[in-house]
């Protein structure tokens, strides 16, 4: 039987690092929607209706905001093993830590600009039973129709220094993912950025070039949870400016690279941008690949608002100055 190319399933959580979680907990709960699944010392788990496994989302105080770690989870118990040997083999390795709530065992390591990472095979399924629990079999909690409402956990976008993109090409290339975007200047210069996926989704990771950062400070642009359609995009925008928040971009406009109807809302606590995301392409065939230049703007396919030109007035996080306009809660 054919192998898998890969040591990865999928990405299965991300921890995002907040100086107030009280309001990253108020947004992400009780604007956003989603259910809140465990909590331990300075920390509290999330998920969305949609989502499967214990948690998508961990939320953690800290003196300063930014990315904890992403998770994933190994292609089965054989995989994480040959993972491990892997990065090793890489000099990427950083050693087994206990697991968090709901997965087991998981062993560290870092990309080649400092984003921590964190890969593990057992988990919790958590189906819920009562006012959360569903009549579909295959829907471990209910849709409720909560706050914004998301489906599912979909990507993670992080930002690199200049000139370091071409490392993290090469690394998670290794991994056997598909690259199935990448942005570029010019095609005499190396890319700039790209997308990067485990299945077919058009990434579950996203890795760009902000020229304005130095290297290995792990720069997290934004988080993304998805939804069945467009319409439910615009629904949930009018409840977030109802609730007094506002698109980071204005108006909802589609990526010109991966085709996403989307909107960007920044939460009050760790100022990290939460993309809330419909109609993306699919991505199947392991071999494809379409190029985008920066000319074209390929974040904004609607629009005019260019967040590399954002980078270019020295600004940090692709989109924003990372200064959070305050929220009462």
């Amino acid at each position: 039987m054919a192998k898998n190319p890969h040591f990865l399933s999928q990405m299965a959580h991300i921890e995002v690092l907040t100086t107030d979680l009280e309001k990253s907990v108020y947004f992400f709960r009780d604007v956003v929607g989603m259910d809140e699944t465990g909590r331990e010392e300075n920390s509290v788990y999330l998920r969305a209706w949609g989502d499967y496994f214990h948690h998508t989302l961990k939320l953690t105080q800290s003196e300063q905001s930014g990315l904890g770690h992403i998770g994933w989870r190994a292609d089965s118990a054989e995989a994480l093993e040959e993972c491990v040997a892997h990065l090793e083999s890489l000099g990427a390795g950083r050693g087994w830590v206990d697991g968090d709530l709901g997965h087991g065992k998981a062993y560290r390591f870092q990309s080649p600009d400092g984003h921590i990472h964190e890969v593990f095979w057992d988990v919790v399924w958590l189906r819920e039973t009562g006012e959360r629990g569903s009549v579909y079999a295959d829907r471990y909690a209910s849709n409720r129709l909560k706050g914004a409402n998301p489906r599912r956990f979909d990507h993670v976008t992080y930002m690199v220094a200049k000139g370091k993109y071409a490392a993290e090409k090469a690394f998670w290339q290794t991994f056997g993912l598909k690259n199935p975007d990448e942005i570029r200047i010019a095609d005499e210069i190396p890319p700039v950025g790209g997308l990067w996926t485990i299945g077919n989704l058009s990434h579950d990771i996203a890795v760009f070039t902000d020229p304005n950062i130095g290297e290995n400070e792990a720069v997290l642009n934004h988080i993304c949870w998805n939804v069945d359609s467009r319409e439910e995009v615009l629904l949930a925008l009018d409840y977030f400016i109802e609730k007094g928040f506002k698109s980071v971009m204005g108006a909802p406009t589609r990526h010109k690279a991966d085709e996403g109807f989307f909107i960007y809302i920044q939460d009050p606590g760790s100022g990290v941008l939460f993309e809330y995301y419909a109609c993306a392409r699919l991505v199947f065939a392991p071999d494809h690949q379409d190029v985008h230049y920066l000319k074209d703007n390929p974040n904004d396919a609607w629009g005019s608002v260019n967040p590399f030109a954002e980078m270019a007035k020295g600004k940090k996080l692709g989109l924003t100055d990372g200064q959070v306009k305050p929220v009462d809660i």
